[in-house]
């Protein structure tokens, strides 16, 4: 496991385990999870980015949308030009 997967493994875990729970609960929505909690559901990956890093900062965080089952990793202060 590289490093950038060990900083959302905790994420990455919870995910995993709830990922069912998560397609029924937020279909067809983008999550943003930090720890093991849902912090919020977007329309947008850019839009639960965007959040991610008002509410966290630097800090890790996991976007991926309700039900996906290969891992999307981003590094959100690259993606939106930190």
């Amino acid at each position: 496991m590289t490093t950038f997967e060990n900083l959302l493994k905790t994420e990455s875990d919870f995910y995993k385990r709830e990922r069912h729970n998560l397609l029924t609960t937020y279909p067809n929505r983008v999550l943003l999870i930090h720890g093991d909690h849902v912090e919020g559901d977007f329309d947008s990956e850019e839009a639960a980015i965007t959040e991610g890093v008002r509410k966290f900062g630097t800090g890790p965080f996991l976007v991926r949308r309700a039900g996906e089952e290969e891992p999307v990793f981003s590094v959100p202060a690259l993606t939106l030009s930190l």
